[in-house]
C-alpha cells in the first residue's frame, strides 16, 4: 500500500477519533499523570528489547549467526526506529536483516531469522489474549471473544501457510536447503521451550508497561483487562493501512475500552502515551543508529507508485562494520 493512501487512512482515522473526543479532558489526564509511572513504562520497554535479543540470539545462532546480545539488542534498536521512519511495516525486519547478515551473502537466510523472532512473539501474543479471555472474569461482550478467537484462528493459519508460501518463492528455494537444515535445529524441544518463555517475557513486560500507563493517568481498566486489550491492540496496528498505527492505535483503544464504560477521553490519552513510550525508546535507536560503531545500510523503501527506491540513508558515507 502506498505511503500517500497510508496517510490519508491515518488521517481519516485520527479526525474520526478526535470528533468524539472531548479534549479538555484529554488535556487534563496529561496534566495530571504521573511522570515516575509513565517513565517505569519506557524502562520496561527497554528491559523487552534486551529479552527480544536474547531470544533472536537463540533463534539465530542455528543459522550459524553468532552475534552478541548487546549487539543484538543494538540492532533492535535501530529496527525501532526504522519503524518509525519508514513508510512500510516490515522496514524495520528489513534494517535487522541486514544487519544480522553483516555482509555474508546471506541476507535472506538473515531475514528468515528475523521472521522466525517475530513468530515466536505473535503466537505467544495471540495464546496470551486467548487464555485471558477464557479466564476472565468480567462479563465482556460476546465480540470480544469472537474477535479474540477469530485473530487467533487467522494467526495460526497464516503461521501453518508459512512455509509453503516460502517453498513457492523462486527466490526462497534458491536458499531453502540451508534454511531446511537450520529450521530442523529448531525443533529442538529445548530451543522452543527457551525461545517461548523469553517471548512470554517480552509481551508480559508489553502489557505491563500499558497497565503502568493506564495507573500513571488513573484509568480505570481492570488489570487484567489489559492482557486483552494489549494483544488486541498491537496486532491491529500491525495491518499495514496507516502510518505506524496511527490513528488505529487510537480508534481500536476506543473500541475495545467501550464495553467496560471508559469514555474516549480516558482512551486516547492511553493510547497516545503507549505511542510515546515507543517513540522513546525509537529515539534511543536513532542515537545507537549514528554514534554507534555499525555500518549503515542503504534501505529499500517501498515508493507511492509501488516501486522499490532506496531510502534512509542513501548518499551517507558507509561506516566500517564491527566483527559480528
Amino acid at each position: 500500500m502506498s505511503k500517500k493512501l497510508r496517510l490519508t487512512i491515518s488521517a481519516v482515522l485520527l479526525a474520526w477519533v478526535a470528533c468524539r473526543t472531548e479534549w479538555e479532558a484529554v488535556a487534563r489526564a496529561f496534566v495530571n499523570m504521573r511522570l515516575e509511572l509513565w517513565l517505569a513504562a519506557v524502562g520496561v520497554l527497554l528491559v523487552a528489547q534486551v529479552v527480544s535479543a536474547w531470544r533472536w540470539q537463540m533463534l539465530a545462532r542455528p543459522f550459524g549467526f553468532e552475534c552478541g546480545v548487546g549487539q543484538l539488542t543494538s540492532f533492535y534498536l535501530i529496527g525501532m526506529y526504522f519503524n518509525l521512519l519508514l513508510p512500510t511495516s516490515v522496514g524495520g525486519d528489513v534494517v535487522r536483516a541486514w544487519y544480522l547478515d553483516g555482509g555474508s551473502g546471506r541476507r535472506l537466510v538473515a531475514f528468515v531469522a528475523v521472521l522466525l523472532d517475530r513468530m515466536s512473539g505473535l503466537v505467544v501474543l495471540l495464546t496470551l489474549a486467548l487464555v485471558a479471555w477464557f479466564l476472565s472474569p468480567l462479563d465482556l461482550p460476546a465480540w470480544i471473544g469472537w474477535f479474540v478467537v477469530g485473530t487467533t484462528a487467522c494467526g495460526a493459519l497464516g503461521i501453518i501457510l508459512a512455509p509453503w508460501l516460502a517453498r513457492r518463492s523462486q527466490r526462497f528455494s534458491r536458499q531453502i536447503g540451508n534454511v531446511s537444515l537450520a529450521l530442523a535445529a529448531l525443533r529442538s524441544p529445548r530451543l522452543l521451550a527457551g525461545s517461548t518463555a523469553l517471548s512470554l517475557g517480552v509481551q508480559s513486560a508489553n502489557v505491563v508497561l500499558v497497565w503502568l500507563i493506564g495507573l500513571a493517568i488513573g484509568a480505570e481498566v481492570p488489570a487484567g483487562y489489559y492482557w486483552i486489550l494489549v494483544p488486541m491492540v498491537s496486532l491491529l496496528t500491525m495491518l499495514p493501512v496507516s502510518i505506524n498505527g496511527v490513528g488505529m492505535r487510537e480508534n481500536a483503544m476506543v473500541f475495545f475500552l467501550a464495553p467496560l464504560g471508559v469514555a474516549e477521553a480516558t482512551a486516547v490519552p492511553l493510547a497516545l502515551l503507549w505511542f510515546a513510550v515507543f517513540l522513546a525508546v525509537s529515539l534511543v535507536g536513532g542515537v545507537v543508529y549514528l554514534v554507534g560503531p555499525f555500518q549503515r545500510p542503504v534501505v529499500q523503501t517501498e515508493a507511492e507508485d509501488g516501486s522499490v527506491g532506496s531510502g534512509a540513508d542513501q548518499g551517507r558515507a558507509r561506516q566500517p562494520r564491527s566483527a559480528a
